[in-house]
């Protein structure tokens, strides 16, 4: 009865081949089937062409049985032909005894959530690069403005175009984060790739960051004896936002560290803060779009929550990886690595 009340989700079990052995009014309502149409037919029905060829139902079953339980998210198929974003549960179905039998599913249709999302990023993205020209005019006539004032030795008026270069500089570095974002979901993030030392690219950033950071020490330990084949600019910023993120989430602290080190596979760099630390609610979500941890929110720290995001996905095109280690009140450590191929 519970499960037949659950029409806003589709609940089905299936033996251990894939084979349905029960569909819910949920499903029915979700795939178009009725029960007596899809009791005895396997599962594969519902999915798609290329999925059934790259066995995708039976790698979830597979996965299932040796983890226990499996969420997906993936386009299933209505009995019309037409495709759907659905969100899913998949677990394993014992006996009395405790033997695996079969799988229950539970989906649930998120297409309007995508769509809706897509049209924000849709959103965003033209409002950005409309936004992009005008700002960055308006950011080379307040240096000009700067300059001339400069000359006049007017320091009151000096002060206040000083400000608002500072803050143009803050709006166009967000125009660029959303610029990366639109580049990354239309699958045009492109990186240049040269040889390059990477010992030489920490030190300027480390000197970078350095000059505006006048509490923290930021301190540079290891070396990379290889040079490293990759996107230069890009590495460079995925390395400043981890250590601007350390220091802004330190405020306390008079440290960061930058580690450094390589072997014959590849090359790690990590950078460790002694600020607030990420809780582990909050830990799997910390790489997502426009994600702020508590916090960052509760300490008023600048951000939109979008660094990690970008810097995940340009170390991903590097087919490299971005991890962490955090504990509450003691800091984080996060790493990023890059196959040695030189």
């Amino acid at each position: 009865m519970l499960v037949e009340s659950m029409t806003g989700y589709g609940v089905f079990t299936t033996d251990k081949k894939g084979t349905i052995s029960s569909w819910n009014a949920g499903a029915q309502k979700l795939f178009g089937y009725k029960e007596k149409e899809i009791i005895g037919k396997n599962a594969s029905l519902i999915f798609r062409q290329k999925d059934i060829n790259k066995h995708k139902l039976q790698n979830e079953l597979q996965k299932v049985t040796l983890k226990g339980k499996v969420i997906v998210e993936r386009y299933h198929v209505h009995k019309d032909g037409s495709e759907f974003w659905a969100s899913g549960l998949i677990f394993p179905l014992g006996d009395e005894k405790d033997i695996s039998r079969g799988f229950t599913f539970i989906a649930r249709d998120l297409t309007e959530k995508v769509e809706f999302e897509k049209r924000k990023d849709d959103f965003i993205s033209t409002a950005t690069h409309e936004l992009k020209t005008p700002i960055t005019s308006m950011k080379l006539y307040a240096q000009v403005v700067e300059q001339e004032i400069k000359k006049s030795g007017n320091k009151s008026n000096l002060r206040s175009v000083v400000v608002l270069n500072k803050q143009l500089t803050k709006v166009m570095a967000l125009m660029d984060y959303l610029l990366d974002v639109d580049k990354i979901r239309k699958g045009k993030l492109e990186l240049k790739k040269i040889i390059f030392d990477m010992n030489k690219l920490i030190k300027e950033t480390i000197e970078m960051i350095q000059i505006v950071s006048l509490k923290h020490v930021i301190i540079h330990e290891g070396k990379v004896n290889k040079k490293i084949y990759g996107d230069k600019n890009r590495l460079g910023q995925v390395l400043a936002n981890l250590i601007t993120n350390a220091v802004k989430y330190s405020p306390s602290a008079e440290k960061v560290i930058v580690r450094s080190d390589n072997n014959t596979q590849e090359t790690v760099i990590s950078v460790k803060d002694f600020g607030f630390g990420i809780s582990k609610t909050e830990q799997s979500r910390i790489s997502g779009r426009f994600f702020r941890t508590s916090a960052a929110i509760e300490h008023k720290v600048d951000g939109i929550g979008l660094g990690l995001y970008v810097a995940k996905q340009i170390i991903k095109g590097h087919k490299g990886k971005l991890w962490f280690e955090s504990e509450v009140d003691k800091g984080s450590t996060f790493y990023f690595s890059l196959p040695q191929k030189i």
